[in-house]
């Protein structure tokens, strides 16, 4: 779902890794889940997505992640929406802004690890402190998009 609020990104990749300043203003609703793990992953983006899409998504999935996604971490999953919303077990809020750094991963999921390997191998190059959240915008929807034609944005928040 590429239309609506694009978040920041339109609908151009980002082949290489790109400082950008991510704007604070854009109003969310998301799902948000404490002390997970990557095997919970699947269960929770499908859960979250039947229950989200009744807030009335105006553009693409994002997920954000906050610790070590290898181990435990945090889990917020979202939408933007164009108005505050009162889906039950959902909440309200914006996305995360300010500055950041984002590449875009064009491929299938699987592809995602190394993708990420290589965007914080070159943060951590350029002095990058342990990033605040990581995040991943979903810029193409699995659904209806071949695996080969997937793109997801990977941004590393400062």
């Amino acid at each position: 779902m590429t239309s609506g609020v694009p978040l920041y990104f339109g609908d151009d990749a980002f082949l290489h890794a790109t400082e950008v300043s991510l704007p604070a203003d854009i109003l969310v609703a998301t799902k948000h889940f404490p002390d997970v793990t990557l095997d919970d992953l699947p269960e929770l983006f499908d859960e979250s997505f039947e229950i989200l899409a009744q807030a009335g998504p105006v553009g693409p999935a994002f997920a954000q992640y906050i610790g070590d996604p290898t181990d435990v971490f945090d889990l917020t999953i979202g939408f933007p929406v164009a108005a505050p919303t009162d889906v039950e077990d959902t909440e309200t809020g914006l996305f995360p802004g300010g500055p950041a750094l984002i590449m875009s991963h064009i491929g299938g999921f699987d592809g995602l690890g190394s993708a990420w390997d290589s965007l914080m191998e070159l943060h951590f190059a350029r002095g990058g402190a342990q990033p605040r959240a990581t995040l991943e915008i979903y810029a193409t929807d699995p659904s209806g998009t071949p695996q080969e034609d997937l793109r997801t944005d990977l941004i590393i928040l400062y």
